[in-house]
């Protein structure tokens, strides 16, 4: 059994090298030399690989997909494959870029998340966008918004805040909930159609997605 880890020394990456991190964990099994590449470009993206000596195809496993590892280009093969239920086929006949992107879309589909509106919290990495776009959180911000979300429509009083995101069963008598709202909502809310984060006078903080309920998609929520 291998464990995750991430891969070696980046070294030069081409054109993906100065692409955005997305974090994940992806199983590979009994890949060779011809795989190091594009395991170094995944660990650059911040996946973890977990490294492990298989019998049979070398693949790829990114949660239920199975992406296969072809040593050289068969498109006969590759219809074979795909007609047999494997998700995806790359190899070292495709250019480097694309195995990695082909890699990361089928490891992104099967992340957890919740959905609200146009708001999406990734589960797995913790990957937090609004209407498509990239929305960096501090751990405690994200934290603070996947409580919120969890209970989208409910207001919440500062003290179940203390209780649920810093552990706290006593007040301390800081500003601190404030000032992560204060912060959550300036990434959150900025450029968005309207405003998901509400204060709700006497009663707490509301997380508004203007929709019935979510779509939590594995999340155990």
């Amino acid at each position: 059994m291998g464990c995750f880890r991430r891969v070696g020394a980046v070294g030069s990456q081409g054109p993906i090298k100065n692409r955005a991190t997305v974090g994940g964990q992806v199983e590979c099994h009994g890949l060779g030399s011809d795989f190091v590449p594009v395991a170094r470009a995944l660990s650059a993206r911040g996946f973890d690989l977990a490294m492990r000596a298989a019998p049979g195809q070398p693949h790829v496993r990114a949660g239920d997909a199975m992406i296969l590892w072809q040593g050289t280009d068969d498109p006969l093969a590759r219809a074979r494959a795909l007609e047999g239920g494997v998700q995806e086929v790359v190899g070292p006949w495709m250019h480097e870029a694309e195995a990695v992107a082909r890699i990361i879309r089928l490891a992104q589909e099967q992340q957890p998340r919740l959905a609200l509106g146009d708001l999406v919290i990734h589960l797995l990495d913790r990957r937090v966008e609004r209407a498509g776009r990239p929305v960096p959180l501090l751990a405690r911000e994200y934290a603070l918004l996947l409580h919120l979300a969890r209970h989208a429509g409910q207001p919440l009083s500062r003290t179940d805040l203390l209780r649920a995101v810093w552990r706290l069963d006593f007040d301390p008598g800081t500003n601190s909930v404030e000032v992560h709202m204060s912060r959550l909502r300036a990434k959150l809310d900025r450029g968005g159609a309207r405003p998901l984060l509400r204060t709700v006078k006497g009663r707490g903080y509301m997380l508004d997605a203007g929709v019935g309920g979510g779509a939590d998609r594995g999340s155990g929520a």
